[in-house]
């Protein structure tokens, strides 16, 4: 779990004993701190402590005589200065507390090479019973701060109405007798992280159970299995666009997020054979009940499809001077409208392009990362490509190539990495992206990154923007009061707002709350 404050000590009585008081102390007074008694020194334990110090902004070191000592000697395996050194290399605020008479080397040549440095470093005289007085400053000097705002921050429930942990173990008690609806709502519990954080691998249990059982509930479940083959997410099973296509359909005539899905994936190709006419003809019957984000698909698609074949024998003419003509061209032939019948051909897309890319055309990147994130045709799917693209976009300020790099490091398409996926969603969420505000609401919930107070405020933003799985994911929030003081009034009408544009599960919670009597 990310912390705040990284605390390097050496096991020496004094040190380890100075850490434990000055950790709890912190605790306490609302910090966040990584201590690593706390610890198992199994496993990839070397490892770990390197991400916590790379995850906090204040690196405290408890500096006895046997901690200079160790420094000085430079032995071979050396904790302390192996965590020195890599909060140097992250550039962390390092701040030595001398503690039980210890002093600085006042001749840095004392110490090895790679580490006087440290014999720099403003430190701090601590006694070993230190009063309020030295601790106080101490909270001055650091950057780490405690909560700061409303305090929410790792507020797990505070509502004394409903306590998610025991109402779960109600519905597995009830699930396991087979009651299909708490079946649906312990997966829904396990996907969203509503109870103990997000555990998708027994989400994909219950759903599973309920789509082979049938009945009311099978079609919500089937929406949920279609989105975690969609995003990889899927245990011990590959990630699959067919997989995800096929159980939309079989959810669509119940569920309008999958009927809304459907449309998509037919539109670009994905997990299915790519039909032009097919398109319109679908979208038009549901459209007055999709959400914004699914009308904007048909719109895209709209705009997306004119004259093509007269404008791309201008762009061809200037496609050698003018990157932008090269990457219409790329578009054209990404969309497949320069083909009778319409057909996508992303091989010539990828050709131009490149070649806008190549002569300076930052766009391009973007449109080439499409290409290998969700191909159509005979063109290979290659994350490492799109990844590499979406890159190049993101830099350059592309939002929606940020919102995808979050969705790859979050997932593990090429590589997992939870931070990097934060750091790419809140870069677009920053500038009013939607859906990277929709994920947010769900990740500051991780117990590894929690932060309820963003978990709500992202999920704000994207509610009020129309994004209906974050309604539900406010009004859980509400309900438990998470981030913000727990309301089930606010939670009611979040649910009941969401139920009505199409939510399953906001109906399920909504009937969750009459039988508690919230």
């Amino acid at each position: 779990m990310q912390k705040d404050i990284f605390i390097s000590y050496r096991s020496d009585g004094v040190g380890s004993n100075f850490a434990s008081r000055l950790a709890n102390d912190l605790k306490r007074s609302g910090y966040s701190v990584y201590f690593n008694p706390d610890e198992t020194r199994t496993g990839d334990f070397p490892e770990r402590l390197r991400q916590a110090i790379t995850d906090c902004h204040d690196f405290i070191c408890i500096v006895t005589d046997s901690y200079i000592d160790r420094l000085i000697s430079n032995e071979k395996i050396c904790w302390i200065r192996d965590e020195l050194l890599c909060a140097k290399k992250y550039d962390k605020n390092i701040i030595p507390l001398l503690v039980n008479g210890a002093v600085m080397p006042k001749d840095a040549s004392a110490l090895p090479e790679e580490l006087r440095f440290f014999a720099t470093k403003q430190a701090y005289v601590f006694p070993d019973q230190y009063i309020f007085s030295p601790f106080h400053f101490l909270c001055q000097t650091m950057e780490s701060k405690n909560d700061g705002g409303s305090g929410f921050r790792d507020v797990y429930n505070s509502n004394e109405s409903f306590d998610p942990d025991r109402t779960l173990e109600d519905i597995l008690a009830s699930a396991q007798k087979g009651d299909l609806r708490a079946m649906m709502t312990a997966g829904i519990y396990y996907y969203y992280g509503i109870s103990g954080g997000k555990n998708e691998r027994m989400a994909a249990r219950w759903f599973k159970k309920v789509s082979q059982a049938g009945g009311e509930y099978a079609a919500i479940a089937d929406t949920f299995i279609a989105r975690m083959y969609y995003a990889g997410s899927m245990p011990r099973e590959p990630q699959s666009y067919r997989s995800s296509y096929q159980y939309h359909v079989r959810a669509s005539k119940e569920n309008l997020y999958s009927a809304g899905q459907v449309g998509f994936m037919q539109s670009i190709g994905s997990g299915c054979d790519y039909d032009y006419d097919r398109v319109e003809s679908y979208y038009l019957p549901i459209l007055d009940q999709l959400d914004n984000p699914r009308k904007d698909t048909l719109c895209q698609f709209y705009m997306d499809h004119g004259e093509f074949k007269k404008a791309a024998a201008l762009y061809q003419e200037m496609a050698d001077t003018y990157p932008r003509a090269a990457y219409q061209l790329g578009l054209l032939y990404k969309r497949g409208v320069l083909s009778t019948p319409y057909r996508p051909d992303y091989a010539r897309a990828a050709v131009y392009f490149q070649k806008a890319l190549d002569d300076g055309l930052s766009d391009a990147a973007y449109d080439l990362g499409t290409l290998y994130f969700n191909p159509a045709g005979d063109f290979k799917k290659d994350f490492a490509r799109a990844q590499k693209y979406y890159l190049i976009a993101a830099d350059k300020g592309n939002l929606n190539a940020m919102y995808m790099l979050g969705y790859m490091f979050f997932y593990g398409h090429v590589e997992k990495d939870l931070p990097r996926s934060i750091q790419y969603f809140e870069l677009a969420a920053g500038q009013g992206h939607v859906l990277s505000a929709s994920n947010l609401a769900l990740l500051y919930q991780i117990p590894e990154v929690h932060n309820y107070e963003k978990a709500f405020r992202y999920g704000k933003f994207a509610a009020e923007r129309g994004d209906i799985p974050s309604e539900f994911v406010l009004g859980t929030l509400y309900l438990a009061g998470r981030g913000c003081e727990a309301d089930p009034d606010k939670a009611w009408i979040c649910f009941q707002h969401a139920a009505e544009n199409g939510s399953p599960e906001a109906e399920l919670l909504l009937r969750q709350m009459e039988t508690l009597g919230l």
